[in-house]
Formats: C-alpha cells, sequence, structure tokens
C-alpha cells in the first residue's frame, strides 16, 4: 500500500470520527494506532511517541497559566477588570461592548485560555449589557469575540505549542501576539460602535470622569499587577515562561485567599480539579497529535507535502494565501493543538525557505487557528457563550458573523503587514 493512500485512508477515518463524535484526542489516537498496523510498525511506538510528545519542559506552562485563569475565575478577580474597562470606555456609544472587548484582552493576558476569558467576562458582562439596552445577541457576540484575544495576548498555550514544535523562541511569539491581539481588539472595539450606533443602543448620561477611571483602577490593581507579574518576569529575564506561570498561579491564589477573601479551600480543590482536567485533555491531544505526525513523517508525508505546495507556487503572497484558507478551514474543524502538532513541521520550514520571518508566520498560523473558536463548528468560545445566554447554537453563531469578518479583515492585515507582528519582538528582543 502505497504512503499516499495510506494518509488519506488515515485522514478519512479520523474525519469520520469526529463526525461519529468520537473526542478529537481519542479520534487521534485511534487513527494513528490503526496507521501504525497498516504501516506495519512496532505496535510499542503508540507509546512512545505520545510519552516523547508530550515530555517538554515548556508544556509545563500549560497547567499553570490554566490555572491561573481558573483561579482568577473562581476568586471574581476578573469583575475588577470589567469595572475598570467600563470606566475606560461605558460613555461611548457601544461603550459597554467595547468594555467587554477590553476586559477580555487584560483578562487575555493572565489566563491564555479563549473559553476561559468568555466564561470568566461574559458571566459578568452578558447580563449587564442587557440590562442596559443591548440586544442579546449583540453582547453574546461581542463577548464571544472577545474571547479570541485569549489565544494571542501572551500568555498564550497555542504560542507555547507552537514554539516548541517549530523551535521558535516562545518568549518573541508572545511579543508577536501583542501587536496583533491589539490589532484585532481596535477592530472589534470599531464595529462595537458601529452596531450599537445602527442598533440605537442607549448612551450612559455619564461623560468621562479621570476620578473614576483612577478609583476603577485602583480596585483592579491585583488584577493588573498579574499580566505584569508573568510578562515582566519574562521579557526581564527572570524566569521561563513555565517558571513565570507558576509565579503567576501563586500570586493570583495568594491574592484569593489573603486580600480578596473570595477563594476557600474548597474552591482552590475544584480549581485544581479543573485545571487537572483540562491540562490532561490538552496533552492527551498534544501526544495523540505527536504520534500521527510521527506517523506521516514516517511515510515521508511532509516532503511529499512540502514539495507540492513549492511546485504550486514558490511566491509568497500564494503560499499565504494557501496557507490562510487551509488553517481557517481545519481551526473550524480541528482542535487547535492537534493542527499545531501535525501541520506546523509541515508548512513551517517552506516559510523560511520563502523569507518570511518565524515570528510572523507563527502569529499567522495561531491567529486563523483562533478564528477558528468563533467559527462552526468547531467554535469553543460560541459553545461557552450559548451556555451563558441560553441561545441556541444557530442564533449565537448567526450573531457573530460580523466580528467574524473583522476579524478575517484582522488576518489579512496581520498575514500582509509583518510589522504588526514584528514591532514588539523587534523592539525588545531583536532579530
Amino acid at each position: 500500500m502505497s504512503a499516499a493512500l495510506i494518509a488519506v485512508i488515515l485522514f478519512a477515518l479520523f474525519i469520520f470520527m469526529i463526525v461519529l463524535g468520537i473526542p478529537i484526542g481519542f479520534s487521534l489516537g485511534l487513527s494513528g494506532f490503526i496507521g501504525l498496523i497498516l504501516t506495519e510498525q512496532n505496535l510499542m511506538m503508540f507509546a512512545q511517541t505520545f510519552l516523547s510528545g508530550i515530555m517538554n519542559f515548556a508544556y509545563l506552562a500549560i497547567p499553570f497559566f490554566v490555572l491561573l485563569g481558573t483561579v482568577m475565575d473562581r476568586a471574581q478577580i476578573s469583575r475588577s477588570l470589567v469595572a475598570f474597562a467600563d470606566e475606560l470606555v461605558g460613555y461611548l456609544t457601544g461603550g459597554l461592548a467595547m468594555g467587554t472587548v477590553i476586559a477580555c484582552g487584560i483578562f487575555a493576558s493572565i489566563s491564555g485560555s479563549g473559553p476561559a476569558t468568555v466564561a470568566a467576562i461574559g458571566t459578568v458582562t452578558i447580563p449587564e449589557m442587557v440590562s442596559k439596552g443591548y440586544s442579546l445577541r449583540f453582547a453574546a457576540a461581542a463577548t464571544a469575540a472577545g474571547g479570541i484575544l485569549g489565544p494571542i495576548i501572551p500568555p498564550s498555550i497555542p504560542f507555547i505549542i507552537y514554539g516548541v514544535v517549530a523551535e521558535v523562541s516562545i518568549a518573541k511569539l508572545f511579543l508577536g501576539g501583542l501587536g496583533a491581539g491589539a490589532l484585532l481588539a481596535s477592530l472589534m472595539m470599531a464595529l462595537s460602535f458601529i452596531k450599537a450606533k445602527i442598533e440605537r443602543v442607549p448612551v450612559s448620561e455619564e461623560g468621562p470622569s479621570l476620578p473614576r477611571i483612577f478609583r476603577a483602577m485602583w480596585r483592579a490593581k491585583l488584577a493588573l499587577i498579574a499580566p505584569g507579574v508573568v510578562l515582566g518576569g519574562i521579557y526581564t529575564g527572570v524566569c521561563t515562561p513555565t517558571e513565570a506561570g507558576a509565579i503567576g498561579s501563586i500570586y493570583v491564589i495568594l491574592v484569593g485567599f489573603f486580600v480578596t477573601r473570595t477563594l476557600t479551600l474548597r474552591g482552590l480543590f475544584e480549581c485544581l480539579q479543573k485545571t487537572a482536567t483540562t491540562s490532561a485533555m490538552i496533552m492527551f491531544v498534544i501526544g495523540a497529535s505527536y504520534l500521527l505526525a510521527w506517523l506521516m513523517a514516517s511515510l515521508s508525508i511532509p516532503d511529499v507535502g512540502a514539495q507540492f505546495i513549492m511546485d504550486m507556487s514558490q511566491n509568497k503572497i500564494i503560499f499565504l494565501i494557501f496557507v490562510n484558507v487551509l488553517f481557517l478551514v481545519i481551526g473550524s474543524l480541528l482542535d487547535t493543538p492537534a493542527a499545531i502538532v501535525i501541520l506546523a513541521p509541515i508548512l513551517h520550514p517552506i516559510a523560511l525557505k520563502l523569507g518570511i520571518h518565524p515570528i510572523h508566520f507563527g502569529t499567522i498560523v495561531v491567529v486563523n487557528f483562533v478564528i477558528g473558536y468563533i467559527t462552526p463548528p468547531f467554535a469553543y468560545n460560541l459553545f461557552v457563550a450559548k451556555s451563558i445566554t441560553g441561545m441556541t447554537m444557530d442564533e449565537v453563531s448567526a450573531a457573530v458573523i460580523p466580528f467574524l469578518m473583522v476579524s478575517l479583515l484582522g488576518l489579512i492585515l496581520i498575514t500582509y503587514i509583518p510589522e504588526i507582528s514584528l514591532f514588539f519582538p523587534l523592539l525588545f528582543m531583536g532579530r
């Protein structure tokens, strides 16, 4: 049986299992196991590649950042971020929706997770927006879209995975995400203003007030310090991203116990349980993805795929169009960690040959995949927004379309204006 035919069979099998509703990790693992049988490989490779795939020090950052975000949500530290964001822009047309995007961006710099950002911020802002005259559709869409900032603005779990797989500096990828995240947040805020105008959302009668802004900032100081602790430690060279995640987790636990006193031992135990469950799920998907990626490599599929792409065109613009279309489709169907592990080894070397900066390409990859968080059928963020609002999936999917469109506009700008993602890495860390 030819390598190409085996690859087609495994891909078709994987898609079939996904359609049946089998979890992605098991679908990947079963596809890889069947691939080992078809290629007559030693079945011990199942365990060996699975374990070697997840045994990387950098991956320790994942449970730490998941714990950090979970504790922030449980200890209700995120509520002060919403109040601060509201004071900043709440007096503008669509200000509460803009404030939601800002709050998502700040919380993203703590949790690194899209669904966690939607859950933490949405439970506060969606009811508040509805009470202030926003439609439920508008409120749900703004929050779900704001949640995609989670995996873009550092710290970011997808950037950690991409950095490990493609052997690119995680710290530089984090900085690349800053520019991309700021652009997407700005576009979402502009859309919020326009939609609020069109829907005639009531405008707050209270104007801007510096004293109120400073008071809200003071009340949110504990939440605002958290990203400073994490990112400051990384970029001053004091600690690695993994160590920064551990320090950040300890910080929010101490704040929750001894300062805000909103965290209990029972609450911490539940946070640890949720962190273990979420991290295990992510690591299982990564391990299973490494098995399939190893199998593809043993069949020389990456080399064949790379040569096929290079034969089609060696034009950088054409390649980036191909990458965007491919990743947008796959991001709407496949979990981000799995997609990165499988595809990055194939496309990253091609990007380097075409003269695309590795940080720029890594940012393009991650932005593509996180747009999948609001693109059905995968759409993690939409499921979270659905559970908060009680809307149907069809209603949430239709409501988020305008925000999906501006996210795609942002992706185009990020793709063809490298300075957006390279400005901060070159400024602070050089090439």
